[in-house]
């Protein structure tokens, strides 16, 4: 006889930091799925910022959201980690404020559960939330693929986004969660590779998938880039056997290595936009390898400047 086994329980964790709107964008986009859902908890943390908009949205969503603040800012593993720690769910499920859910979200993470009952992790996918009216800039950001999915090194996992992740809350307990210290925005991969190390069963689902938010700004967007490059500098000096150490910029690198490096960035995006013409994929593919290029930047930053674990 077939005994159907129970849903797993959902604590879902949201980070937020100065994006009252972003969160309640969010929020609204979980209500449908999440308010009324057994088994189900949502747990939104401010990571120490002190907008007005948080107390409304605090005030409008008490009945069905745990709100709680950090003393200070300490980034968004901290703020996970915070939320964490008082969530009962067999799952915590990670999402951050500038994205939103579509509204089979969590029922696609359930079947996806119930299929493979012994994964340790899922790891979802995002997709380009675009405004209504994007500007030119926005409209090249999505064009360039430029928002956050998997990583994969010949063909090993290297990153889980934390913008759409399910991790068996009691193997997070006993990683210790997010390392907060790897900033700026590397967490994600420390926390895949400790996964990895610790022999969890993980999965990449790419039809579970969070909506991005695309709006931004060049300055906003290279600097974005920039810290990811610092980050994975921080996320690498803690692996002891990094897998990808090889992809990133050596020790030494002569003007000459530059060339050759902007040659390989152009031609790992110059497949982007494929139906368009040459002049139209051009933008798209030079702020695609720019974009590359500032990572490679950030790298460099962290690595002259030792910065290490703090």
């Amino acid at each position: 006889m077939f005994v159907s086994r129970p849903e797993p329980r959902f604590s879902i964790v949201i980070p937020t930091y100065r994006r009252p709107r972003g969160l309640a964008r969010l929020l609204n986009s979980l209500a449908p799925q999440a308010a009324e859902r057994l088994g189900c908890e949502v747990i939104v943390v401010n990571d120490g910022s002190d907008e007005s908009g948080y107390e409304s949205i605090a005030h409008h969503q008490r009945n069905w959201v745990t709100y709680l603040v950090a003393e200070q800012n300490r980034g968004p593993g901290a703020a996970r980690n915070l939320g964490a720690k008082i969530a009962k769910g067999d799952f915590l499920v990670f999402i951050d404020d500038d994205c939103a859910a579509p509204l089979d979200w969590l029922e696609r993470l359930a079947r996806c559960l119930a299929a493979n009952p012994s994964l340790d992790a899922v790891g979802g996918m995002t997709r380009p939330l675009v405004s209504p009216r994007p500007l030119w800039f926005e409209k090249l950001l999505v064009a360039g693929g430029c928002y956050p999915n998997p990583v994969y090194y010949r063909d090993q996992l290297i990153v889980m986004v934390s913008a759409c992740l399910a991790v068996r809350r009691t193997l997070f307990d006993s990683l210790g969660g997010f390392v907060d210290k790897v900033t700026p925005l590397a967490e994600d991969r420390n926390l895949t590779t400790r996964l990895r190390l610790a022999g969890a069963n993980c999965k990449i689902e790419p039809d579970w998938f969070v909506y991005h938010d695309m709006s931004s700004t060049p300055r906003k967007h290279f600097r974005r880039y920039f810290n990811y490059g610092r980050g994975v500098r921080k996320a690498i000096a803690m692996e002891a056997v990094p897998l990808d150490l090889t992809y990133w910029p050596p020790d030494r690198r002569p003007f000459s290595y530059w060339l050759g490096r902007a040659r390989a960035r152009l031609a790992e995006t110059r497949e982007l936009a494929p139906a368009q013409t040459t002049l139209e994929r051009l933008p798209v593919v030079a702020l695609a390898a720019a974009t590359n290029l500032t990572m490679d930047l950030g790298y460099i930053f962290a690595e002259r400047k030792k910065e290490a674990v703090d």
